[in-house]
């Protein structure tokens, strides 16, 4: 039988009633529009439960009578509660948005973390207070000292900014500015798992293995349509249009349908593989009734051929066909905004930035695709040519050569009476002296040339 605590009456103030199994005083009053509720003093002490109710009553006082306003209270006790009872609410709401249950799962556990993170660093129950940039910067820190990467911190942060925006538009804090003080982990220069675009021959190869097997419209869905693991397990037959040669893909990710064009092969391979049911059925019926295992994945990988880790650390796997229909339309000259629509991206650099990856081959096929230069100043050069010869360039040796020519040298008089010019002022002169070239090469000089310079030089040195 459940024992009955004495409640104490109030005196229009409020009340106080003993919680039975926590000890703490429970308070009941009136809000200012005159909704009655209760709310846990924390307290176990009587007199101290009384100070707080005679506090929150106060207040509610001030409100009625205009001298407080009732929006910046609320939001203040808002702050004031854990944080966690915030959480809370907030999965309630998300629960009820078009999402899949994976990304309800992510959410609750990146907030998880951030939990356990804020508990570590402040030694108690966080609060709303303690949702700051500073402590979020912390807790994302804290996750790239573990050993994770730069992508798992940033999604830290962006649980923690889905969580403020919430917070916001509720009332119950004003975190519009939390995005822009919480900077972004450089996630380029700590990739984990960077994946690679397959041959024409490794994708060839791959077909053939998965044909004997009856698996090659599962991967002729992840190249040509570009479809993820989680897309190909959901998609039905009803979602292919073979009139229009169209598919409709359910983005759960982004929480819209998708309606791409088809490959021909495509259409072809799946029309083999459409069973023989009535329509209504076969509407709901989906391509794959058992998705592809991660093993039996790695096990057509090796019969075909395809290393599954390249000499460059980049990994080769199923989502791998999905960099390579990106980097098979870059080379065929599609447009980066086309690519993204094809791709289902909604900001082209993503698809730049992940699922491009052009190499040497690439480059040196571009480099070769360049038109050739004519060369009309041999043609001059022979006097083949009527055109006017080329003007001579003027560099800043023929300058101060020009210089050095033109400007008058004061001869040194010696005890003989005769001009004796410095041996320094002989050799700049010689210096700027133009040398005969060949016509082989651009910095090729006669070997006789050199040698007379250089026994010249040295004779008048003896002189």
């Amino acid at each position: 039988m459940k024992s009955k605590t004495k409640r104490s009456r109030g005196n229009g103030d409020g009340s106080l009633e003993r919680d039975p199994q926590s000890g703490r005083y429970i308070a009941r009053f009136h809000l200012a529009d005159g909704k009655r509720i209760q709310r846990s003093t924390g307290r176990t002490n009587r007199r101290d439960a009384e100070e707080i109710l005679a506090k929150w009553t106060r207040e509610i006082r001030d409100v009625r009578d205009g001298l407080v306003d009732a929006d910046d209270l609320r939001r203040r006790d808002e702050r004031a509660r854990p944080l966690a009872d915030h959480v809370r609410d907030y999965f309630e709401h998300f629960a009820t948005k078009p999402r899949s249950r994976q990304a309800l799962h992510g959410k609750v556990c990146a907030l998880r973390r951030l939990l356990k993170s804020l508990r570590d660093q402040l030694g108690r129950e966080p609060r709303l207070d303690d949702l700051t940039p500073t402590n979020v910067l912390r807790a994302m820190r804290a996750r790239v000292d573990a050993g994770l990467s730069a992508r798992t911190a940033n999604f830290l942060r962006q649980a923690a900014l889905a969580l403020a925006a919430w917070l916001t538009s509720e009332g119950r804090a004003s975190l519009s500015d939390l995005p822009a003080r919480i900077a972004r982990f450089d996630e380029s220069r700590d990739r984990r798992i960077v994946r690679r675009p397959l041959s024409p021959e490794e994708l060839a190869r791959l077909f053939e293995v998965a044909e004997d097997r009856g698996r090659r419209a599962w991967y002729a869905l992840a190249y040509f349509a570009g479809l993820r693991r989680g897309e190909l397990s959901r998609v039905t037959w009803g979602d292919v249009d073979f009139e229009h040669s169209t598919v409709a893909i359910r983005n759960r990710k982004a929480g819209r349908i998708d309606v791409l064009p088809l490959h021909d092969e495509l259409v072809a391979e799946l029309r083999e593989a459409r069973p023989l049911l009535a329509p209504a059925a076969l509407s709901t019926a989906r391509i794959f009734k058992t998705p592809l295992h991660a093993r039996t994945r790695l096990r057509d990988f090796d019969r075909a051929g395809i290393p599954r880790v390249d000499a460059d650390g980049r990994v080769a796997d199923l989502h791998a066909l999905r960099t390579t229909l990106g980097t098979n339309l870059a080379r065929a000259g599609v447009p980066v905004q086309v690519a993204a629509r094809a791709m289902r991206h909604a900001d082209p650099r993503t698809t730049q930035k992940h699922y491009v990856a052009l190499g040497l081959v690439d480059v040196a096929g571009a480099i070769s695709a360049l038109a050739a230069v004519a060369a009309p100043y041999a043609a001059r050069a022979t006097g083949t040519s009527d055109a006017s010869p080329e003007p001579a360039r003027i560099t800043p040796a023929s300058r101060v050569a020009s210089r050095v020519a033109s400007s008058p040298t004061k001869p040194r008089e010696t005890a003989g009476g005769r001009e004796n010019p410095s041996r320094s002022t002989r050799a700049v002169q010689e210096s700027q002296t133009p040398i005969p070239r060949d016509d082989t090469g651009r910095f090729a000089t006669r070997r006789e040339d050199v040698l007379q310079s250089v026994f010249r030089r040295a004779f008048s040195s003896a002189d």
